[in-house]
């Protein structure tokens, strides 16, 4: 019933959004096209006007975006950009739409924000009972949330319904979806390869990050290569409380050259752009560091390390806390491959 009440909330909005012609003159336009969208999943500053394709991974949502990115293929990008655009578009094609919270961003936290000013209640309701049918449907197609990941998510729904000015409708909807929750099974493995289709997956992130093609087996070659000439390092980066923002992008936060993105999960920055930039001149501490995040990334998501063998690994190659790398294994699950954007200290000395 309710699978067809989201059915009739989408198509109340798909006129409004089908609008296949529309044109940018510049990077800038499309970027903003692209936040705008995005509203909810990366808010750039106070949430605008809100229709059914702002709601992540609806089919107005997929439907809008798909034709931004077909719209963004008429403009001259520089290369970085291009490449940015075309790691968006092969995305398309991976199950990412089956998992439309991304369990370290506030999805309902900013809904809820702007629900404050403008009553968006029955559409919050509609998201969340899509998010838990699509879950539903991802598991018949045999792909499931890991163990970080559906604790990430419970976490968000067990503060949530705490909150005192949570809606009455939404407190229902969402104790339903904390109940079904309860009872979901993760899957085995952690990383990417335990998905179908999670090795493809995998390489476009690969590809995308580190700006060239290799396999992973041949990364894991030349990451250790240069590792075992290297000793155990302390790196003195202080790390966020939440996964919001990854930790490529906590590197660069005060960054003044903000170079133009489209990616929301990147904050719309060119992260390895700026990691090229930087491998040059870092210590060797902090080479330890992205070296042993290599690693460790082509671990979980490639050779289907667990959890604890993840952490065993950055202990051995970092002197860090535990809590520290609990927080790196959490970090390299909800973003694979980022730290290939230094994968040019695999060429530099």
């Amino acid at each position: 019933m309710k699978h067809l009440i989201w059915i009739c909330f989408s198509a109340l909005f798909l006129s409004a959004c089908g609008d296949t012609n529309n044109q940018y003159q510049s990077k800038e336009q499309a970027q903003q096209a692209l936040q705008t969208l995005n509203q909810f999943l990366r808010p750039t500053g106070e949430i605008k006007q809100v229709n059914e394709q702002q709601f992540p991974f609806s089919d107005a949502y997929l439907k809008e975006r798909h034709s931004i990115y077909q719209a963004m293929q008429t403009l001259d990008f520089t290369p970085v950009a291009q490449s940015s655009l075309d790691y968006l578009i092969i995305a398309e094609r991976f199950p990412e739409r089956y998992f439309t919270w991304p369990v370290y961003i506030p999805v309902l936290d900013n809904m809820l924000a702007y629900n404050q000013q403008h009553d968006i209640t029955a559409n919050i309701n509609n998201w969340l009972s899509f998010t838990q049918q699509q879950l539903v449907l991802a598991k018949e197609s045999k792909l499931r949330l890991n163990s970080i990941e559906l604790n990430a998510l419970q976490t968000q729904v067990t503060k949530n319904l705490t909150r005192v000015d949570l809606p009455a409708n939404i407190k229902h909807t969402l104790n339903e979806f904390n109940e079904y929750l309860a009872l979901y099974t993760p899957r085995g493995s952690v990383g990417l390869h335990g998905l179908s289709n999670g090795g493809s997956w995998y390489q476009s992130k690969l590809n995308y990050f580190s700006g060239t093609t290799k396999a992973p087996i041949n990364w894991l070659v030349a990451v250790q290569s240069q590792l075992k000439e290297m000793q155990q390092g302390a790196y003195s980066m202080r790390f966020a409380v939440d996964h919001q923002h990854s930790v490529l992008e906590q590197r660069f936060a005060l960054s003044k050259d903000k170079q133009v993105g489209f990616d929301w999960a990147q904050n719309y920055l060119s992260l390895r752009s700026y990691a090229g930039q930087a491998a040059t001149q870092i210590s060797n501490q902090e080479r330890t560091f992205w070296l042993a995040m290599m690693e460790t990334d082509l671990g979980i998501h490639y050779h289907a390390w667990t959890v604890q063998q993840a952490k065993v690994n950055l202990l051995k190659r970092l002197k860090m806390t535990p809590q520290q790398v609990d927080y790196l294994v959490a970090e390299i699950i909800f973003y694979p491959a980022q730290s290939f954007a230094f994968a040019t200290l695999l060429t530099t000395s």
